[in-house]
């Protein structure tokens, strides 16, 4: 069960950072646009080139600093996720208000600091196991770019997407 939770986690991680590398180094970057164009200038060229060996550089080792801290937002949305899901089902379960939960945590400062702070290294060590002990993240981009199962990938990531919204909708609505 853990094996397949990390491969999960890293099939999201691996998405939403392909997701981001194209839309910030491909779509917004001027110099990609600038490349399909013939230029004579040699600065241009010498930008275009100069970017075109660091998105190599970045494409296939991963290694673009601030999509990786952006797509690390998706690992913390699925952990999140997880603790909606349980708290969902113990509303059910108990037949408890979550109103009446949220005035009780929200009421005592010392209550709200100590959630915080559980829901903080929740996170923390969920992604740390999942994704960047060892550089896990690594080899299973490496992984993914070898099998090429782009669609199975994507449709992993809408489906889980979909599921979040529905479950963050419910918790919501439950309100």
């Amino acid at each position: 069960m853990r094996k397949l939770l990390e491969k999960y986690y890293n099939i999201n991680y691996y998405c939403t950072y392909k997701l981001l590398f194209f839309i910030f180094e491909r779509i917004l970057n001027p110099f990609y646009w600038l490349n399909f164009l013939k230029w004579n200038n040699g600065y241009i060229k010498r930008g275009i080139l100069i970017a075109k060996k660091q998105e190599a550089a970045e494409m296939y080792k991963g290694i673009n600093g601030s999509i990786c801290i952006w797509a690390t937002n998706t690992p913390c949305i699925i952990s999140l996720w997880m603790l909606c899901f349980a708290c969902l089902a113990s509303i059910k379960i108990f037949k408890v208000k979550l109103l009446s939960i949220l005035e009780i945590i929200f009421g005592n400062i010392f209550l709200c600091i100590l959630c915080f702070t559980i829901i903080v290294l929740f996170l923390y060590y969920v992604n740390r196991i999942f994704l960047f002990k060892n550089d896990k993240y690594r080899k299973y981009f490496a992984e993914f770019d070898k099998k090429r199962k782009y669609l199975f990938y994507y449709s992993i990531y809408v489906v889980s997407l979909i599921i979040q919204f529905a479950t963050f909708y419910i918790l919501l609505k439950s309100v």
